[in-house]
């Protein structure tokens, strides 16, 4: 679109309206306390940028603009900030401790984590990963070390050619344009599944690569294609960098949960921050873009959708031309993955003294994989937390919540012992709940839409960008990759 050499009325007038809302207020804990309880955005504001959601992609894109000296605000349906990242405290009598229900973990290359943990002044600390890890399979309990459980000669040799083999191809798939790899089309136009059953030969090596597509995605292999593991995977580090603990993507834990990142970048946003403001509407022309909702309108010169492929698709874009139409057509097949986290609360790790780490790995019950999530504090009470992924999560939806909790419990006292079969406290965050994100950790890719659409993931339409983890080309999924998104939506605002 053009910009016109001389400013029109309606420019002139929309710089003459800002709001109090985009006078940036200062910085403080009464004031975001006074933004996060409000009743979200009420009449027209202006801005240079408008910023749409507040999970770490939005909140590191504000950042940027503002340093750069852009007037930024940034919409946020939620009452809080952090998006799929939320500190969740535990019940009494343990509610001075928090645990994370969304995302948490940050490890070795997540450098702009790293990098906003020591801006911020908050510290992290190792995930527990002492001790031997428990692997149930085929109703048998084994213990084990390293990155593979062993479930055999054969299938254990098998798995690891396998993560191998994926490991090559995917070091050839082009970062930035997946879609161009040499066999793209070839790898895109089947599934992991279908990629599994002509390639693997042991139940046990494909009951553990679906164990790592559960893990790492929350979906189940036949969900995805093979061309976009292949691109998670080489964003990721590779598998063996993405699966681990010590020296991986499960290194590290923030102390006051994984949310404190997002709450201290939004104190220094401060009241650039509207809060309980979801916005409903797009519309741009040759002059600026707008985007309204309930009650409120923001006029600005570039806005940044900040937020998973899905839930960018259920607002309204006008005009819906046609690049707009190729985004749109995107979005709707981007699903989003089926997890739930769960924690059960002991008076104390008594795991550890039994010489377990926590983790877990198995092929039964809801939860197939399983870490110790204790808090750092000294005399915090043992916890285990557990993820319950795709067909699981699906399946656990219809659930009573009896039936979930004693399905949840049998496998902890399983996995170890008859101990965890009574905790103090028991927990459940289901974010195909969440009507904000549709299910979690990330946005995914089925057969044929990276080859098919994938341009138009990041391309910017006029004045409008796009941000969120999945447009990540580094650490895609992960809260790093949101970051990353964020910061290079604002870069392409600048020009940079």
């Amino acid at each position: 679109m053009s910009q016109p050499s001389t400013p029109s009325r309606r420019r002139l007038l929309s710089g003459l309206t800002a709001t109090a809302a985009a006078t940036l207020l200062p910085v403080g804990k009464d004031n975001l306390a006074q933004a996060a309880t409000g009743s979200g955005a009420v009449g027209d504001y202006s801005a240079d940028v408008v910023i749409v959601g507040g999970g770490y992609s939005g909140l590191a894109c504000a950042r940027s603009l503002v340093a750069a000296g852009k007037q930024v605000l940034l919409l946020e349906a939620r009452d809080r900030v952090g998006g799929r990242c939320v500190n969740q405290t535990l019940p009494a009598p343990f509610s001075q401790y928090v645990v994370e229900g969304g995302a948490e973990f940050i490890g070795p290359t997540q450098d702009r984590m790293y990098s906003l943990v020591q801006q911020l002044g908050i510290k992290t600390f190792p995930a527990y990963n002492t001790g031997k890890q428990v692997n149930y399979v085929n109703g048998k309990r084994a213990t084990y070390s390293g990155v593979l459980p062993w479930t055999g000669l054969f299938s254990t040799a098998e798995i690891g050619i396998a993560m191998l083999r994926i490991d090559d191809m995917a070091k050839t798939v082009p970062l930035d344009a997946p879609w161009n790899a040499s066999k793209a089309v070839q790898w895109d136009n089947q599934s992991v599944q279908t990629w599994m059953d002509a390639n693997l030969l042991t139940a046990d090596a494909k009951s553990l690569l679906r164990l790592a597509v559960l893990a790492l995605l929350s979906v189940e292999p036949r969900d995805i294609s093979l061309l976009y593991m292949l691109f998670y995977i080489h964003a990721g580090g590779g598998l063996t960098t993405m699966l681990s603990t010590a020296g991986g993507a499960q290194q590290d834990r923030i102390v006051g949960g994984s949310q404190s990142i997002a709450l201290g970048m939004a104190r220094e946003l401060g009241t650039r921050i509207l809060y309980n403001s979801p916005a409903r509407q797009i519309k741009q022309d040759d002059y600026d873009i707008t985007v309204s909702g309930d009650g409120f309108t923001v006029r600005a010169q570039h806005a940044v959708m900040a937020m998973s492929p899905w839930m960018a698709s259920r607002l309204n874009y006008e005009p819906l031309d046609g690049p707009t139409q190729y985004r749109l057509q995107m979005m709707q097949r981007v699903p989003m993955g089926s997890i739930w986290k769960v924690h059960c609360v002991y008076d104390k790790p008594f795991w550890r003294d039994a010489g377990l780490s926590g983790q877990v790995t198995s092929d039964a019950y809801l939860p197939k994989v399983v870490f110790d999530n204790t808090p750092p504090e000294p005399g915090a009470p043992g916890v285990l937390m557990g993820f319950i992924d795709g067909q699981d999560a699906r399946d656990a939806v219809l659930m009573t919540p009896e039936a979930r909790k004693a399905n949840v419990l049998k496998a902890m006292s399983v996995y170890f012992g008859p101990q965890a079969a009574t905790p103090l406290a028991y927990t459940e965050n289901n974010w195909q709940s969440e009507n904000l994100s549709g299910g979690g950790p990330t946005g995914v890719f089925p057969p044929g839409v990276l080859t098919g659409f994938g341009a138009a993931l990041r391309a910017p339409i006029g004045r409008l960008h796009w941000a969120g983890t999945e447009t990540s080309t580094i650490w895609a999924g992960y809260m790093d990759g949101a970051v990353r998104s964020g910061e290079r939506a604002a870069n392409e605002i600048l020009g940079r």
